[in-house]
């Protein structure tokens, strides 16, 4: 077997390890005890729950097109998933009625009592935290400490007993990074910069020019997104001339959720370091006929994947229409953010 079979033979071995992982986290989501109209269920629960899913759903459908960015995804979920198991574990601990006080005998009943995740049936109240655990377990260094609670001196029993008269305190508030996602803390991050930025604009140069500053900001901003992302096929186009063309072969027919194109052919091609390409074409009905094999560009970098002739040469001219509101949009953005504010403090107004 040569170099480029032995790569080709690894390629599907790690495929098949993959694919054994994430149907191994699929089946540990379907059969998790979490339900958000569960007793003690928190937002953060919630949403350690929720990320976990997308990371699944994200990872089963990149798992052909970009293997790196599924096993990226599917350690991403597995995290959430620890994430959301630390919080169950710690609310089922909060709700046993331990006294929050007392987290040495806790940790000492855990590890005494391994096989154990409730209270004995003595329960805490009645027996008291230094009767359960590391006495039933034969003697120990820490049996001495444990024969003497009447030796202890006034302070201390009233130490005790001030400690078991406080309640216990409920879980920590999570940080902003544990509740929102990057994303979503940078549009809010955003929003709560642009509405200081009208208040001094405001104060400045007065509310009518604050309120041209947002409309003219939230404009730009939105003109500037579009023609980016009209430009943004110019990258794939210069990335299959570096890839060239290639030939795919037809490989199935799969039916779609999509209304416009309910029927997807699927074309591979097995690059030379043996990773598989599927380029997926639209078709109205699933009897049409497809070709033996179609030539596509390959395109190389980080993601890389299989695009049409017409996507292709398209490009260029979406750039002719992206290039202008991208420059624009710049444009009146930077005139309302900081050029409203650059006014105000000279006395240029608009």
């Amino acid at each position: 077997m040569g170099p480029r079979g032995e790569r080709r033979r690894r390629a599907r071995e790690e495929a098949a390890r993959f694919d054994g992982q994430l149907t191994a986290f699929g089946e540990m989501l379907a059969g998790h005890p979490f339900a958000t109209d569960r007793p003690g269920a928190t937002h953060v629960m919630a949403v350690e729950y929720a990320r976990a899913l997308n990371a699944y759903e994200k990872a089963a459908r990149e798992a052909v097109r970009n293997p790196a960015l599924a096993r990226q995804e599917l350690d991403e979920g597995l995290a959430a998933l620890n994430r959301l198991n630390t919080l169950l574990v710690g609310a089922t601990q909060a709700a046993d009625g331990t006294p929050a006080a007392e987290p040495r005998d806790r940790m000492r009943q855990a590890r005494a009592r391994p096989d154990k995740a409730g209270p004995s049936k003595a329960g805490p109240d009645k027996a008291g935290p230094d009767k359960a655990g590391p006495d039933k377990a034969g003697p120990s260094k820490a049996g001495p400490d444990k024969a003497r609670p009447s030796k202890a001196g006034p302070d201390e029993e009233r130490g005790e007993r001030r400690a078991l008269a406080v309640p216990a305190a409920g879980p920590a508030k999570p940080r902003l990074r544990d509740r929102y996602a990057p994303e979503q803390l940078l549009v809010r991050a955003s929003l709560t910069v642009l509405a200081v930025y009208c208040l001094l604009v405001g104060f400045l140069a007065g509310w009518p020019q604050a309120l041209l500053c947002l409309v003219g900001a939230n404009l730009g901003l939105g003109m500037a997104a579009c023609g980016f992302a009209l430009c943004m096929p110019l990258r794939e186009s210069w990335g299959a001339l570096r890839g060239g063309r290639v030939r795919a072969r037809y490989s199935h027919t799969e039916k779609t959720f999509s209304t416009a194109t309910p029927w997807e052919q699927h074309y591979v091609h097995v690059d030379a370091d043996g990773r598989e390409l599927t380029y997926r074409r639209g078709v109205p009905s699933g009897s049409l006929a497809p070709l033996p094999s179609r030539r596509l560009w390959r395109v190389t970098g980080r993601s890389p994947r299989l695009i049409s002739s017409a996507e292709f040469f398209l490009s260029p001219l979406l750039l002719l229409l992206g290039a202008p509101l991208l420059l624009g949009g710049l444009a009146l953005t930077l005139t309302a953010c900081p050029g409203a504010l650059v006014g105000a403090l000279t006395g240029h107004r608009w």
